[in-house]
């Protein structure tokens, strides 16, 4: 009988001990506002290390983020949370210098680093949480490709590497791009994989996306609604 308890015990510590590392993030989010973290207009979270002139410069950042996403696609309803820090120390936690969009346990959520306070990176982590928001576990998981995933938030990154016009990749690279389902296989380190996301979005009608992932949502395929 000991035996069992101790068995259960580790096997409730594992359990818990997973959930924890693999959902650190999603914590962050929900947790955010017992850390010394400040929210500073509602929804938008600084620590200490965001100073008052660049808090300020943020806040225009995402007004303007905002209006491009609600200019090209169509009204936010997401409205993320967003988490911003110029701390190095947090990348141990998985944040990255730039910008990540994350699921929270009741909200979607946006961590913004020291590279990531521009209109450009909040504009593509607008689009990932709007995306994630219209559409259910079961659609973001089994009908959205990476690359789409991907392509449509650099749509909305006017970056000089991500505007069409720059963009020089091969049918070949869209293609091999277009093959990868999941966001764990997407490389993100390649801008050349980004390019070729946005190449391959080109022919959406940014109009239609919202529509086509309501769609997708009430059972129809990915082929089907965007005929990719």
């Amino acid at each position: 009988m000991r035996i069992l308890k101790v068995s259960i015990l580790i096997i409730l510590f594992s359990f818990i001990s997973s959930f924890l590392f693999f959902k650190k993030e999603a914590i962050a989010c929900e947790a955010i506002s017992i850390t010394n973290f400040e929210e500073i207009p509602p929804n938008v979270y600084a620590d200490p290390s965001v100073a008052r002139e660049q808090r300020t410069l943020l806040l225009d950042s995402i007004d303007k983020a905002y209006s491009r996403v609600n200019q090209i696609y169509g009204e936010i309803n997401s409205y993320p949370r967003l988490i911003v820090t110029n701390n190095l120390e947090y990348r141990k936690f998985g944040l990255n210098p730039t910008g990540m969009q994350n699921s929270g346990f009741f909200r979607e959520c946006i961590f913004l680093g020291s590279k990531g306070m521009n209109v450009d990176v909040i504009a593509h982590e607008l689009v990932h949480a709007e995306v994630r928001y219209r559409t259910n576990i079961f659609t973001e998981l089994t009908k959205l490709p990476a690359w789409f995933i991907e392509g449509t938030g650099i749509k909305v990154d006017f970056r000089t590497p991500f505007l069409i016009e720059n963009i020089n990749v091969s049918q070949k690279e869209v293609e091999q791009i277009k093959s990868v389902f999941f966001l764990r296989d997407f490389p993100n380190t390649s801008v050349k994989s980004y390019q070729a996301s946005r190449v391959a979005i080109e022919n959406l009608d940014p109009k239609f996306l919202y529509f086509g992932l309501e769609r997708l949502d009430n059972g129809e395929s990915f082929e089907e609604v965007f005929g990719m």
